[in-house]
């Protein structure tokens, strides 16, 4: 477990007393936006882990080309595009 889902229960604690009213009426506005932030929060936290993922994916290939296919040795075609790329992004930045 991780410590935001350790901290849960007095996140929870502490909507429930804004949420609610001494009448139990519910603040609709306050469970939106309650509700609103579980919801950004972890899809934030899937895409961050997805880009991770692909990262990793892309390494793994990368590295898997390098020593099956290559046999560690760089391909000469890698030499010219990273010359490329170099001039390109000097230029840009």
């Amino acid at each position: 477990m991780d410590n935001q889902n350790k901290l849960l229960p007095s996140v929870i604690d502490s909507a429930i007393n804004e949420i609610s009213t001494s009448g139990g009426v519910i603040n609709e506005a306050m469970l939106f936006q309650y509700v609103a932030h579980i919801a950004e929060t972890r899809k934030e936290r899937a895409a961050a882990r997805i880009n991770q993922e692909t990262t990793l994916m892309f390494w793994e290939v990368g590295r898997f080309i390098n020593t099956v296919v290559l046999g560690d040795n760089r391909a000469s075609y890698g030499k010219k595009i990273l010359s490329t790329l170099l001039v390109k992004i000097d230029s840009k930045i």
